[in-house]
């Protein structure tokens, strides 16, 4: 018969499990649409709005670099999501070798 610390331990495992999972998908998801969303701005601005005279050159010279900060920050949150399912599971697994 199981203990209550082992129960208690199978059941954070789950909940670690699924939460990792959870932020693990997130954080994909979020990376995946932030690369797209900084793809499609710089796609975007290349073309030029009606300007005054002398004042192409000052629009044109400047290169447009897409902003990756929000893929960061999703490969991040993916990885935090991958250390928790990997906590998750390592807990579950030690606990189903302890019974």
């Amino acid at each position: 018969m199981p203990t209550t610390s082992r129960v208690h331990r199978s059941r954070h495992s789950g909940w670690l499990i699924a939460a990792g999972t959870f932020v693990a998908v997130l954080g994909v998801s979020w990376g995946l649409a932030a690369k797209t969303a900084a793809e499609n701005s710089v796609m975007g601005s290349r073309t030029l709005a009606v300007l005054p005279v002398h004042a192409y050159t000052q629009y044109t010279q400047r290169g447009m670099v897409p902003d990756y900060v929000g893929l960061w920050m999703g490969l991040a949150l993916a990885a935090v999501g991958a250390i928790v399912l990997l906590v998750g599971a390592v807990t579950a697994f030690a606990s189903s070798r302890a019974a």
